[in-house]
């Protein structure tokens, strides 16, 4: 029986990245018999689907579904569990991901996927989440975000078990981001079952989180400009005022509290190991 491949994020996990380095390769993973939509293709047909009040399905998810029939089909779509302004619209991140995961596994006619998550330590994890936020949305000072946050109670081990609930038989596969340098051909490789030093590699610049004087610059001009307009200047401002030697990475957690979140990552990790042996690890 063909593999049903979902890679579903993290957000800020290096997503962007593994899913250029698959639609650079689209033709070598057909060759193997995967079936890839590039990103742009599957989030326009595929995720808006997700919303729990559409129940419509296209020609292209027939297609697709007819297409799994024959081949692999590998998915790579951080936004199948939520968007990273569900933490302040709704308290919480991925807070309807055990709905929107049963919805997708139901399009693609697929309830055992195998499914591929990184996780995160928390403190880089919420700076970049907050970064990417702030990108999108309305300016929101880190303290009034970090507050929100704090209320959630967010952790991976809750991701963990909204997983199993809605997929009890996954066969789930995660790994450490703070690792992927290391082990990016280990986790390519547990993903598409043959060894990725045959792949091209994307070049160009990953988007990364932003400077301190970046984000110092985007709280002055909010209360002076309208969302639209700062819209339009947050790429420039970061583009030339980029984390570096000249000005460092935005990282307003104080050290107490980020050495607290560590230590909870790592407490959390080992959680995830004792209670959920199934759980595959890369690295």
């Amino acid at each position: 029986m063909p593999r049903m491949i979902m890679h579903i994020g993290a957000h800020k996990t290096a997503t962007s990245y593994m899913q250029k380095k698959l639609a650079l390769n689209v033709d070598l993973l057909n060759r193997r018999n995967i079936h890839y939509d590039p990103l742009d293709v599957f989030r326009k047909e595929f995720t808006p689907l997700l919303n729990e009040n559409v129940t419509r399905e296209s020609e292209w998810i027939r297609e697709l579904r007819g297409t799994a029939r024959a081949m692999n089909i590998l998915v790579s779509e951080e936004n199948i569990m939520g968007v990273p302004g569900d933490i302040v619209r709704e308290g919480h991140y991925y807070i309807r991901a055990q709905q929107r995961l049963a919805r997708a596994c139901q399009l693609l006619g697929n309830d055992q996927p195998e499914i591929y998550l990184a996780l995160r330590e928390y403190s880089g994890f919420t700076v970049s989440m907050y970064s990417e936020y702030i990108r999108h949305r309305e300016f929101l000072k880190f303290e009034d975000y970090l507050r929100i946050y704090d209320a959630s109670g967010f952790s991976w081990v809750r991701v963990i078990e909204d997983i199993f609930t809605v997929v009890p038989g996954a066969r789930l596969t995660v790994w450490d981001f703070g690792n992927f340098r290391k082990i990016e051909k280990d986790v390519f490789q547990a993903m598409l079952g043959f060894d990725p030093d045959i792949f091209h590699n994307p070049e160009g610049p990953v988007r990364e989180s932003f400077s301190e004087v970046a984000v110092r610059a985007f709280e002055a001009l909010s209360g002076k400009l309208s969302h639209a307009e700062m819209k339009k200047l947050i790429n420039p401002i970061a583009r030339n005022l980029p984390k570096g030697a000249d000005y460092p990475a935005f990282d307003p957690h104080l050290s107490g509290t980020k050495e607290g979140m560590k230590a909870q990552f790592k407490s959390d990790l080992a959680t995830i190991r004792e209670r959920f042996p199934q759980v595959a690890f890369v690295g």
